[in-house]
């Protein structure tokens, strides 16, 4: 249920986001009707405004998100300033903005501390936390790296020209090559700018809702698999909380992330490196610790507890010695070193299966006892 008490987040109210955020829904709710009676909607303007909307969903989950506000890892100077033209596009601020107040998110979730507290209810945390003052909105402090990076600073400065220029410049641009210069205003600008505002704010919103906790029950975070189809992978948020730093959201091959398969294809061109990855001896050990945290195990568990423990600790070891392996055959290419990697990474495999056949007989063993325990 929402909190009754004041909200310390809601200062003066902020107009200009106000009307924007209220006035272009209900301009996209009467134009396109009528432009469909009046003109008819062509193929050309659908594409237009799902490639435009595209090209600044990537952006923004891409670039402002993993690249700039997680550093889940590192890029050359040209995707770093394709990230930030593009996520500004998206029209939700400058990176730095953008980047500071997810940080706050991050760190200080469900709280006070949070600009966009789910626990206030769902309008808050969808949009109503945009329409006022918040005493965090220039403070930039939790974003020192970003304050020295020049493209991040210069895409600071000139955001406004730069976004707008984008939002209204290319589909214009377009429309006029086309001979459709209001229609691809209409979609690939108008369009193209609402839809992409409300699938953003429905991952602070509803991806606090509505969806299930397979990794973390620390906050309110929650996987919500249909929501990545709108938001480039973002849907996975439990995952996104539990392990922030990762360049994955969606950790799972079949899992729908093409934010995590642009991040790939740019590391094989060389155009990404450092990719920061969670490894299953970190997953499985968060899983023992948060069942502790729910459930107390009976006595007569603790020869399974030992055991899950020391797999536990048999897997980060196996990890580690692997990781030792592949760097250094790496930076030699030394037969030898090729021969130790494949075999530190048959150990891992099979310290990894061992791990995760320990912790099921031991969550399955917390659900037989749960009515006691709990």
């Amino acid at each position: 249920m929402p909190q009754t008490r004041p909200n310390p987040n809601r200062g003066k109210p902020i107009w200009l986001h106000i009307l924007f955020l209220t006035l272009t829904p209900l301009a996209m709710a009467i134009l396109v009707p009528w432009w469909a009676m009046t003109h008819g909607i062509t193929g050309a303007e659908i594409l237009v405004m799902f490639l435009l909307w595209g090209i600044s969903g990537l952006g923004i989950t891409v670039g402002y998100h993993r690249l700039f506000s997680h550093r889940s890892f590192e890029a050359p100077a040209i995707i770093r300033l394709l990230s930030a033209i593009l996520g500004g596009a998206a029209w939700q601020g400058s990176v730095i903005r953008w980047s500071s107040g997810h940080r706050h998110h991050h760190g200080k979730v469900d709280t006070d501390g949070d600009p966009y507290n789910a626990k206030r209810g769902f309008w808050w945390s969808h949009i109503g936390w945009i329409f006022f003052k918040n005493s965090i909105d220039d403070d930039f402090e939790n974003v020192p790296d970003l304050k020295k990076d020049a493209i991040c600073r210069w895409q600071h400065r000139w955001y406004m020209p730069l976004s707008t220029g984008f939002n209204l410049g290319v589909p214009a641009l377009i429309g006029w090559f086309t001979g459709d210069l209001w229609g691809m205003l209409l979609f690939g600008c108008l369009v193209k700018v609402v839809l992409l505002h409300h699938c953003t704010f429905f991952i602070n919103s509803l991806a606090h809702i509505s969806g299930s906790q397979p990794w973390s029950i620390a906050n309110t975070s929650k996987d919500n698999w249909l929501l990545s189809f709108f938001t480039f992978g973002e849907g996975y948020h439990n995952y996104h909380h539990a392990y922030g730093a990762d360049y994955r959201n969606g950790p799972k091959a079949y899992n729908f992330d093409p934010g995590k398969w642009l991040i790939w294809c740019l590391q094989w061109l060389g155009l990404a490196s450092h990719l920061k990855r969670v490894g299953h001896d970190v997953i499985y050990r968060r899983r023992f610790t948060e069942s502790l945290d729910r459930f107390s195990p009976l006595p007569s568990m603790a020869s399974l507890r030992e055991k899950l423990e020391y797999s536990l600790d048999e897997l980060q070891q196996a990890r580690k010695d692997m990781l030792v392996s592949m760097r250094e055959f790496q930076e030699q290419r030394v037969a030898d070193h090729k021969t130790a990697m494949k075999e530190r990474k048959r150990a891992f495999r099979m310290a990894r299966k061992q791990a995760k056949r320990v912790l099921k007989e031991w969550e399955f063993a917390l659900r037989q006892m749960a009515p006691q325990a709990t």
